[in-house]
């Protein structure tokens, strides 16, 4: 399953990247494993908590401004994979981020499924809202 949802940012796409990372830093506490380069590179880690579960994601591509891509753990599915890709307009930039999971086979994964898409909604919108602020 693919989630996806895009946002187009009047802001330079340096300053909806730095606004994405320090969104994700302020939602989880910050790494608590920095990445290379620190802090929010390759291998970097977050931990933070999600409708009672703990939950890790760990960086597993990081090309800024354009691209970070995260594997979460801990959720009830196979395979959690988020990809935050931004690309140049004119005056804007476009902010796309996407999720593919693999749920579960026997049904485990629904109620968390159901709150992947409106969670994604709600970090795109406050990500666009930090970047046109700045």
């Amino acid at each position: 399953m693919t989630f996806v949802t895009e946002r187009e940012v009047a802001a330079p796409r340096s300053v909806a990247f730095a606004a994405a990372c320090d969104l994700i830093e302020e939602a989880t506490g910050g790494p608590v494993v920095d990445g290379h380069p620190e802090p929010h590179g390759v291998g970097a880690r977050f931990d933070f908590n999600r409708r009672d579960r703990d939950l890790t994601a760990e960086v597993i591509s990081f090309e800024p401004p354009w691209r970070r891509v995260y594997e979460l753990s801990g959720a009830p599915v196979a395979l959690y994979q988020g990809t935050l890709a931004i690309t140049d307009r004119i005056d804007s930039c476009l902010m796309v981020w996407s999720i593919l999971v693999d749920p579960l086979p026997d049904g485990g994964s629904d109620a968390f499924l159901d709150g992947i898409q409106p969670s994604l909604e709600e970090v795109a919108d406050r990500a666009k809202a930090l970047a046109e602020a700045a």
